[in-house]
């Protein structure tokens, strides 16, 4: 169990770090920095390292029903609708606002949902209500880290700036898209634990469980992808900057991109293999601590590159005491995840 949510906190990690490239990011808009990335996270890196590494991959997707396919891919389209809408909202709502509701509805939904696809007994064990709990002292935390962001946005933004913003709407974008975002771990939930793609590429072709998770991630990233890289080639082809792709800048902003899908791709491949070591509940108890872990690593990345440094005491008491109930969230999930086992 340890070793699982070694896995999960180093997934978290990498995942709160991977978007860090783009401060250096220069000359491209944002269609071009994002379209690019999901080209790369979604179809590129995934499927050169799943062909070159996974033994038996057509064999093993063969013997796996068609609707499990089917309904992976439904999950997928929606993880994808919901990073669109997610980053739509945030123009609407702020960053901070938006991120803490995406992660918050995110992590409630993704953690819940898998307790009633297989799991339902466990749900009414000791185990899981202290699994429950801990959730539940998370979403306090992600509440005080939003409230921490919006006092830090009250401080940074003019009246004007904040009273433009069609809030109603971009909130509820957001809790829309947070609850499909989850659909990466509903579709992980499905692959694995009711599909057994990994099972049956560890046990019958011999793949080591992380690469096994490889076999079990693929299928996840195609309907996302086409959602993603579809809306930002209309917005390439809409806002004519391919052009940017020529610039004398180009060269640096894809190698940070290319950095960028790496490490996200393989925060993704990591969690699957800390929610495989995690057990019956891995899902649950991983997508939790995953979650959370990365808003916890990209808040303290803004304080350590000086995101906060004009916020005021205010924000920065809920800020730390939002993250300290996370930690004591994960705490708990960790307990309760240890009595199940």
């Amino acid at each position: 169990m340890i070793i699982g949510f070694f896995w999960v906190l180093l997934a978290a990690i990498m995942l709160g770090f991977y978007a860090f490239p783009t401060k250096y990011i220069k000359e491209f808009d944002v269609e071009n920095t994002w379209g690019s990335f999901w080209l790369l996270a979604m179809f590129i890196v995934p499927s050169l390292a799943s062909i070159f590494l996974v033994n038996g991959l057509i064999n093993t997707y063969t013997q796996v029903p068609i609707s499990v396919f089917i309904s992976v891919f439904f999950l997928s389209v929606l993880w994808g609708v919901g990073n669109l809408l997610w980053g739509i909202s945030i123009s609407r709502i702020g960053m901070a606002l938006g991120f803490s509701l995406l992660i918050g509805v995110g992590t409630l939904v993704g953690s819940i949902l898998p307790f009633f696809m297989g799991n339902i007994e466990q749900l009414k064990t000791t185990g899981g209500l202290v699994i429950v709990v801990g959730i539940i002292i998370i979403m306090l935390g992600i509440f005080f880290n939003g409230k921490a962001g919006l006092l830090r946005e009250a401080n940074e933004l003019t009246g004007t700036d904040i009273s433009n913003k069609n809030m109603k709407s971009g909130i509820i974008m957001c809790v829309v898209g947070g609850i499909c975002a989850a659909g990466f771990n509903l579709a992980y939930h499905v692959a694995d634990t009711i599909g057994q793609i990994g099972e049956i590429s560890q046990n019958q072709y011999g793949n080591s469980p992380w690469i096994a998770r490889l076999a079990v991630m693929l299928p996840s990233f195609i309907g996302s992808g086409i959602v993603t890289v579809s809306y930002f080639v209309y917005q390439l082809r809409k806002g004519k900057s391919w052009v940017k792709f020529s610039g004398s800048s180009s060269p640096k902003n894809i190698i940070l991109i290319v950095s960028m899908a790496l490490i996200y791709v393989t925060s993704l491949i990591i969690y699957g293999l800390g929610a495989y070591k995690l057990g019956t509940l891995g899902t649950s108890v991983g997508f939790a601590v995953f979650q959370t872990g990365c808003i916890m690593v990209a808040n303290l990345l803004g304080l350590f590159s000086g995101e906060w440094s004009s916020a005021g005491d205010k924000s920065k008491r809920f800020l730390f005491s939002g993250l300290s109930m996370m930690t004591i969230g994960i705490l708990f999930i960790a307990y309760g995840n240890h009595i199940i086992s």
